[in-house]
């Protein structure tokens, strides 16, 4: 290819390859037209380039190699190099590392095959070689530790980027890089045996740094945070973390890459010595030159674990930190909402037990020596006062759901209250047991918590009662908000999102993803085919906000109230979902419980539907609950207060299963009855219902942000909005630092 085809095409690459990832591609002929205004502004670049460089060699008088020789190879070399640039169009980390790699061998080639032709050559290939060699090295661990990283951190506001792995391990790779030729360049121009100090430094600060990797992936690996302050504090609680498998393993790696290290370092040197001091300064020179221009433009540096771990031990011993710590008078309080912590401890929440023990039976016999499978489906936005089963102000707005609940084996539970908003949280305390002080809009906007490290139902059924399979079914994209990934983490086997889901319905998405008369006969198939016993959670979609896009929607009464048709359209599809159910053999050995995820948003019922109560909704509200249990023991109403984080432990007392735990709930028919408080967590807004004089209930509510408390707090028996302020604070920052880790 000609020198100037290489340049063309070398220059094409990395404008496109760069406005790929940086221009914002609508409308598209502005993104085309930003391309090529940059594709010709990088070929200029490399011509001021060529003449900046052929003025030097001439000026200086160098090798005729490196003025006439060098120069003609250097488009070539270029081109070459700008293949790095296509990562940019790589979604896969996995498969932008494999690309560097390969990219990286070619790049290295190339570089021999010119330096061969310097008279000198065989120096210059010395020198080349080891500089490729110890690059290569260190991007391997490098791309290790931070997919690694990427893999398991749980609060990443950079996951979604393209090739963040890659980027973040460029910029560490420069970093040592850096380091090693600044050292060099002090070797060779100082005397004496101190001449070696920076190498010394660097040698000793590569080795710490991978020792706090060890300690790091420890534990990443349990607790999905990076290592902290806070975890080194609690080393001592987390002793039976620290002395494991995975430890012996992560020591082992450590262990061979110092050694590999020592042996390419004692290489390096004496393949310097034979390249000649001249040869390695140049090496250093350029690699110290290109080390601060990446530094300069690529700002992946800065979300590093290195660097975060690094700013956050210095902001803990010298920086200024705001410290959340829970007043003793909060405690005691919290005590009457049945939550309790140790606070001065590393497991801050861990309890030995899910119920007390008892002879009584909450399933028949044959329930309990041969586990049943379980199906929960989780009724998008089902407030129960948009139920007859609990309101008959809409008679027939779900009409199936209360035959569900006629039917002689079925429970309704009354005064069951969301614990967290919207669907993902909800999740979280519903399969978790667990009050998240986190929200949607970090989660999916934010692009945090893509998993985490609470112990949860599925896994439970799995590890202790012998369940076999385990699936989430959603009616969207698994990955929005990080539904994979959070359930994954949970212990659900497979999670069906719309690009699974199309392998088994046929037609295009009817709805906001599928809607629900197409989501119930799939997980019913699912059900039949599934190894049992087995977990089996659909969420429902059409009735979640705007009200209207349901293309198969079957309208309650005249139609004229849109948030009504789709509660009606959900109940149709479960209807016909729920009279299949009965004639098959799932019925006899199969509970299935319908709950809310959470309540419907305040702003959906309008004036027209409740005309007393819009005003003063919250996003916590009485919840759709009812459970069918074959041949069921359990009363036919269950009036406790109760809410979202009882639901797992409630469940797993239903099955016989106690073990130690870290849930916030309790069982409805085990220690709920001790504590008719209720909490409700979430950016949303924070929620307090709890036991007043007269049995009259005293309801708060409030956004954390707007939560005024100014300098003094009115002592009060009862929990205040700025007392629930102070353990929401505290709890964000337990979080934060990995301390609701599980057994």
């Amino acid at each position: 290819m000609p020198g100037r085809l290489y340049v063309l095409a070398g220059s094409f690459f990395i404008a496109s390859g760069w406005g790929w990832y940086h221009f914002y591609r609508h409308p598209r002929l502005i993104f085309v037209g930003k391309n090529i205004l940059l594709w010709l502004a990088v070929i200029l670049f490399f011509h001021l380039f060529l003449a900046g460089y052929q003025f030097i060699v001439g000026r200086y008088k160098r090798n005729i190699f490196w003025q006439n020789v060098f120069p003609s190879y250097l488009a070539e070399l270029y081109f070459f190099a700008s293949l790095f640039f296509l990562i940019f169009f790589l979604r896969i980390e996995w498969l932008s590392l494999v690309f560097f790699v390969v990219t990286y061998w070619l790049f290295f080639r190339q570089t021999q095959k010119v330096l061969s032709l310097h008279p000198g050559g065989q120096k210059w290939l010395i020198a080349n070689k080891t500089i490729f060699t110890l690059t290569f090295f260190l991007f391997v661990i490098q791309s290790t530790v931070q997919y690694a990283a990427y893999h398991y951190y749980i609060l990443d506001g950079s996951i979604r980027f393209f090739d963040i792995v890659f980027f973040r391990s460029v910029a560490m790779v420069t970093f040592w890089l850096f380091g090693f030729a600044f050292a060099g360049l002090f070797q060779s121009y100082f005397r004496g045996a101190w001449r070696h100090a920076l190498f010394i430094v660097w040698f000793i600060l590569f080795a710490l740094g991978i020792a706090v990797w060890v300690v790091n992936l420890g534990v990443l690996y349990y607790s999905g945070l990076y290592f902290s302050p806070i975890a080194l504090e609690h080393a001592g609680d987390a002793e039976a973390v620290l002395m494991n498998k995975v430890s012996y393993l992560l020591a082992s790696g450590a262990v061979a890459v110092f050694i590999f290290l020592t042996y390419l370092l004692v290489n390096i040197s004496k393949a310097q010595r034979a390249a000649g001091k001249k040869i390695v300064n140049y090496y250093n020179l350029a690699i110290t030159a290109i080390s601060i221009v990446i530094f300069v433009f690529l700002s992946s540096f800065q979300n590093t674990p290195e660097f975060v771990i690094t700013k956050s031990f210095y902001n803990y011993y010298f920086g200024e930190r705001i410290n959340h710590t829970l007043d003793r008078e909060v405690q005691d309080k919290l005590a009457k909402f049945g939550l309790s912590y140790q606070t001065d401890k590393f497991y801050v929440n861990t309890r030995g037990q899910i119920f007390e023990t008892t002879t009584t039976r909450f399933l028949p016999d044959r329930l309990l020596q041969n586990k049943p499978n379980i199906l929960i489906i989780e009724l998008e936005s089902f407030s129960a006062r948009l139920s007859d089963v609990y309101n008959s102000k809409y008679p027939d707005v779900a009409p199936n759901l209360k035959e569900f609940t006629l039917d002689p084996h079925s429970t309704v539970f009354r005064n069951y209250y969301n614990a967290s908003t919207p669907s993902i949280t909800g999740a979280l305390s519903q399969f978790c047991s667990f009050l998240p002080p986190t929200g949607h809009n970090e989660i999916q906007e934010e692009k945090k918590i893509q998993n985490h490290h609470l112990l949860c139902l599925p896994e439970v059924l799995k590890k202790r009662a012998g369940y076999k399979y385990a699936a989430y079914v959603t009616a969207v994209d698994k990955e929005y908000a990080h539904k994979d990934g959070i359930f994954t983490s949970m212990g659900f086997d497979k999670t069906y999102g719309t690009s699974e889901l199309e392998k088994y319905i046929p037609g295009e998405p009817l709805s906001w993803g599928y809607s629900d008369h197409q989501l119930f006969p799939a997980v019913f198939k699912f059900m039949k085919d599934a190894p049992q016993p087995f977990l089996m959670t659909l969420a429902t979609v059409d009735t979640h906000p705007p009200f209207d896009l349901a293309k198969d929607a079957v309208n309650y009464g005249d139609g004229s109230k849109s948030v009504l048709n789709m509660f009606h359209t959900t109940d149709d599809a479960f209807g016909k979902f729920w009279k299949e159910f009965k004639i098959s053999p799932l019925y006899q050995n199969t509970i299935v419980i319908a709950v809310a995820d959470h309540a419907i948003f305040p702003g959906a019922l309008t004036k027209d539907l409740f005309p007393e109560e819009a005003k003063t909704l919250t996003f916590y509200d009485q919840n759709f609950l009812a459970i069918y249990v074959p041949d069921s023991i359990l009363p036919r109403e269950v009036s406790i207060m109760s809410s979202g984080i009882d639901l797992t432990p409630t469940i797993l007392q239903m099955l016989d299963i106690n073990l130690p735990n870290s849930f916030e709930g309790h069982s409805i028919f085990d220690d709920r009855k001790k504590y008719p408080n209720l909490l409700g967590m979430h950016e949303f807004g924070l929620y307090i219902n709890q036991a007043g004089n007269g049995g009259k209930r005293l309801v708060d509510y409030n956004i954390p942000n707007r939560i005024d408390c100014g300098d003094k707090e009115l002592i009060s028996a009862n929990l205040t909005l700025c007392d629930y302020l102070n353990f929401y604070n505290w709890k964000r920052q337990m979080f934060e630092e990995g301390r609701f880790w599980k057994h």
